[in-house]
């Protein structure tokens, strides 16, 4: 040991100074002696620390590997670029989708040397050297991303990731995005090699109006096949990249020069990479000096993307199936559905669809706007399969289908229901709950609600008739026993039993008294109308509106099927009570959609009509389809159609056609319906000495009491 005296080293308990190498040792020494004295309890936590990091590290592999092997499945089926099929319910195929886009596969082999390299000479040097990721050039793009404060895009990508983002189709600009490109990017590095890589990239980049690939790219600019490229030409292409709209040699401005200098770009990068020699340069700069010989090839599509309106309602439900199931976006899951060569099973019945188009493009039901220059009345028809749930054929608008997955108002648009409302907001959940019978009596006369603070006081449209059964109530649309029965149920009572049976567009602003004759905040869609009739048409059984069964892949092998919720939302007793009321309005005197019966065939109906006519609907059933039409404006204006309702006359002519060849069927009546006769005044079941009656249909848990005003004799 080495003594120190005169120095400011500290001095240890026996006299002795410290040296330096002797300072840190005893430091050493003291953290060990720390060590040696925690707690048993200390010492279990940091055991619990260093077992939960483990554990924290293992899971984050394993997260890796699973999103690793779940991209491996959903890249490597979408780059076969493989159109996917379309049958319907007979097999038949009605849609090739993605034949709207301009796309021939090309394999590596057929890809010149050149144009590889002139690819990856300006858009990743560094190719075959990196995993994923080119750590210089993300680094740098990150740099000059903080520098400018977020303010310019990350840039930097490599091929690999320039392949993420075609496939996936994100096109976000955010940094949540960009992280998870490269988390994709390294996953197809795992289990793709180089050259997969850059044959995928070379089939799915977009090259021109329209256009995806080189081999087409190379046809519509050149009217060569790839092999006939000239270094030059391979430049062009490759520069393209940049900006294929700004190069196109064909577009009414004049950019040659910028075709020029931006080729030469390309062809400068080769040469300094060592790609090409100097006279490969030199020529190929003197053939760009002296303008390309651009040829414009002829290219087209084999399809226009057009298909029926279900089938473009079918695209959109399996995009959220699919985004869903493989936590994707709209647009990843829209390619992997398009291009993995997929058997897309439809629920389409193509005869049904063809007799609902026919009667859509006619004539007689456009009516010219009187506020809105342009635009027409417009319809919506949903007509589905009662014990499966599948929707057999819909559309979204009047006259000839122009427009690619345009505006579907079967699904995509809500609108108010009115008097349509009223069997699923008032009278399903009001004989369910046992406050009403069909012999229930109310008096039809003006009334003032208490709703709000000026009150609520609604008109009927064929005049206040007195005393009434709910059944009489139903067949001419009466307003007020239904807005009373609604006090009775209360609103959000209502709300929790249409959510039950699909209806999902209600809010809070809906739980008023109001929401007895169909005045919502938002509206319900055509399609959530015809689920939820179609659950009085099945016995009361729920089950949620689908355009699909399943998916198949090449192999045969099921990649999706539907997974539609079903439950029971109300008795089979209840179900045929509301199928009895229902015939009301098609076989009733006073009945508002007479026109609508079918021959030898129980049809249940209700009309709806919302205030100053802006919104017409049919809404109805047979034991074979359940058939929902609305007809109106996109934009709010008063229906001005002569005869009866237009949404009813396009029901009765559909479901008419669509039931031509059909047999007899009627409403089945089930156990726990029984028969008794009614005093009409009252409601009741009727005594010898109530002076007019009639028979009515009750469940036998749910039976009047005996009337008790006519006394006995």
């Amino acid at each position: 040991m080495i003594l120190y005296k005169n120095n400011k080293l500290p001095m240890r308990k026996d006299g002795f100074y410290l040296s330096k190498k002797s300072k840190k040792s005893t430091r050493l020494k003291s953290k060990i002696d720390k060590i040696e004295k925690e707690t048993p309890e200390k010492k279990r936590f940091h055991k619990k620390f260093w077992l939960i990091l483990l554990v924290f590290i293992i899971i984050l592999i394993l997260v890796f590997v699973y999103q690793t092997l779940k991209t491996e499945k959903l890249v490597t089926s979408i780059i076969n670029f493989e159109r996917s099929t379309v049958l319907d319910s007979g097999g038949n195929v009605i849609a090739i989708l993605g034949s709207e886009r301009n796309q021939e596969k090309v394999q590596i082999n057929e890809i010149p040397t050149n144009l590889k390299n002139a690819y990856i000479s300006i858009e990743d040097k560094r190719f075959y050297s990196h995993h994923g990721i080119d750590l210089k050039r993300t680094g740098g793009a990150i740099l000059t991303y903080v520098i400018h404060k977020g303010s310019s895009s990350f840039g930097g990508s490599s091929i690999t990731q320039q392949l993420v983002k075609n496939i996936s189709g994100d096109n976000e600009s955010s940094i949540k995005r960009k992280v998870l490109e490269w988390c994709r990017a390294c996953q197809l590095e795992i289990f793709m090699d180089k050259d997969e890589i850059l044959e995928a990239y070379f089939n799915v980049i977009y090259v021109g109006p329209n256009i995806y690939g080189v081999k087409l790219g190379s046809k519509y600019y050149f009217n060569k096949e790839l092999s006939d490229l000239s270094l030059a030409e391979c430049c062009f292409l490759a520069g393209l990249n940049n900006s294929p709209n700004s190069y196109n040699p064909f577009s009414d401005k004049d950019n040659g020069e910028l075709i020029k200098k931006r080729t030469k770009t390309v062809l400068t990068a080769m040469k300094d990479q060592n790609m090409i020699t100097d006279d490969e340069y030199n020529s190929a700069i003197l053939e760009v000096d002296n303008g390309l010989k651009f040829e414009k090839g002829e290219v087209v599509a084999s399809g226009n993307g057009i298909y029926s309106y279900h089938t473009d309602a079918m695209i959109n439900e399996l995009i959220d199936d699919i985004s869903k199931k493989y936590s994707i976006s709209k647009d990843y899951a829209k390619n992997y559905i398009y291009l993995s060569g997929f058997k897309i099973y439809s629920t389409q019945n193509t005869n049904i669809q063809q007799i609902i188009d026919d009667e859509c493009k006619k004539d007689k039901y456009i009516l010219n706007s009187t506020k809105n220059e342009g635009a027409t009345t417009q319809s919506a028809v949903v007509i589905i399969e009662p014990k499966t749930g599948y929707v057999v054929g819909c559309n979204g608008g009047l006259g000839e289908k122009k427009t690619a997955r345009g505006l579907n108002r079967a699904t995509q648009t809500v609108r108010q229901t009115g008097s349509a409302g009223k069997p699923i907001a008032v009278l399903a959940p009001a004989l369910a709950k046992k406050i009403i019978t069909p012999a229930t009596v109310y008096v039809d006369e003006e009334t003032t609600f208490e709703d709000g603070e000026d009150g609520y006081t609604p008109t009927d449209y064929n005049g206040f008739q007195g005393n009434m059964t709910v059944r009489r109530a139903v067949e001419s649309s009466q307003n007020i026993p239904f807005v009373k029965i609604m006090e009775q149920l209360t609103p959000s009572e209502s709300i929790r039993f249409m959510r039950k049976i699909g209806i999902s567009t209600l809010t809070e602003v809906d739980d008023n008294i109001n929401l007895a004759l169909g005045g919502l905040d938002k509206g319900i869609s055509p399609l959530e109308m015809a689920g939820a009739y179609n659950t009085i048409s099945n016995d009361g059984k729920y089950i949620e509106p689908t355009f699909y069964i399943k998916i198949e892949d090449r192999d045969g092998n099921i990649v999706l099927k539907t997974s539609q919720i079903k439950r029971r939302a109300f008795s089979v007793q209840v179900s045929y009570l509301l199928k009895s009321l229902l015939k009301q309005p098609v076989e009733g005197e006073y009945g508002t959609a007479r026109y609508c019966k079918i021959n030898d065939i129980d049809v249940a109906a209700k009309t709806g009509t919302t205030n100053d006519n802006y919104d017409r609907w049919l809404c109805g059933f047979t034991n074979y389809y359940t058939g929902v039409v609305w007809y109106g404006y996109d934009l709010n204006e008063t229906i001005k159609y002569k005869g009866n309702n237009p949404a009813g006359v396009i029901w009765a002519q559909i479901m008419k056609n669509i039931h031509a060849n059909l047999a007899g069927s009627k409403f089945e009546k089930p156990k726990g319906i029984i028969e008794l006769a009614i005093c009409e005044e009252t409601g009741k079941v009727a005594t010898h000495n109530c002076p007019k009656t009639y028979t009515e249909v009750l469940s036998n848990d749910n039976i009047p009491e005996e009337c008790n005003v006519h006394g006995t004799p």
